[in-house]
């Protein structure tokens, strides 16, 4: 399904090969878990959970949201003319930290193109703190972004991610964000 909407989306722009020769600075916040996915938790770590013996640990489901904050820098190179590396870190209230790697692209809409869809790939280390437990530290983001953008090349707009471990770890529940964002170029 994703394929054929990105198919949609990349033959429907109106200058898909806009070269930007910017780099851009991002900011935002959002709510991180927003469909209370989780697994069971332990209670008490120290006491020794166990998650084979559900009987003789006590384990709690662990089906909460949180605060995330977001910041990335988008570079100014671009790869094959449309996709721009980008580097980017998250943090939650609950102490979990998202360092990552990723590919983006902008698709620009609208005679003005003012309408940017910008999907996005990426891959990094997430330490879990007090919040949901992915499974692994080694976590893949997927997602994009849909912004307005200004005459002065500002951008505000809406990211919706999700965050797994694609298998790799003993357990996988992901988790999905929505992040109101903010970007200046640089």
């Amino acid at each position: 399904m994703f394929k054929i909407l990105f198919l949609i989306l990349l033959f429907s722009c109106t200058d898909l090969l806009a070269n930007q020769k910017t780099g851009r600075l991002s900011f935002g916040g959002g709510i991180h878990n927003y469909m209370n996915n989780g697994i069971a938790r332990c209670e008490n770590p120290a006491g020794g959970c166990n998650t084979n013996n559900p009987g003789g640990v006590a384990l709690v489901p662990y089906k909460q949201k949180s605060t995330v904050y977001s910041f990335e820098y988008f570079s100014k190179k671009n790869i094959f003319k449309i996709i721009k590396p980008f580097i980017g870190f998250n943090l939650t209230n609950e102490e979990a930290y998202y360092g990552y790697f990723g590919l983006s692209a902008d698709l620009f809409f609208a005679d003005c193109r003012c309408l940017i869809v910008t999907p996005t790939l990426a891959a990094g280390w997430y330490v879990d703190g007090d919040e949901i437990k992915l499974g692994s530290r080694v976590q893949f983001r997927s997602g994009g972004d849909i912004y307005y953008k200004f005459r002065n090349n500002v951008r505000i707009g809406v990211g919706l991610y999700h965050i797994s471990n694609a298998g790799i770890g003993d357990q996988n529940p992901g988790a999905e964000q929505a992040i109101l964002k903010y970007q200046i170029p640089f």
